[in-house]
C-alpha cells in the first residue's frame, strides 16, 4: 500500500486530501453498504470513493 491510495482529489475543487484527515459522510444506513465517502474541507463538496450498493432484494418462498 502506497502513500497514492491514501490521497483522494476532490473533483469540485481539485485539491488532493490524506484521508485519515477528511471527515467521513456516512448517512448512517441501517445496514452498511460499504461506501466510502468524505466531505472537502475546501469547497464541502462530498468525495465519494466508493459508491453505496445497492439493496438487493430477497424473494420468500411462501
Amino acid at each position: 500500500m502506497g502513500d497514492s491510495d491514501s490521497l483522494v482529489t476532490c473533483t469540485h475543487c481539485g485539491k488532493s486530501w490524506d484521508k485519515t484527515l477528511l471527515s467521513k459522510s456516512c448517512s448512517n444506513c441501517f445496514a452498511c453498504t460499504g461506501c466510502e465517502s468524505y466531505l472537502c474541507p475546501e469547497c464541502r463538496y462530498e468525495i465519494v470513493v466508493k459508491p453505496p450498493k445497492p439493496m438487493k432484494r430477497t424473494k420468500s418462498d411462501e
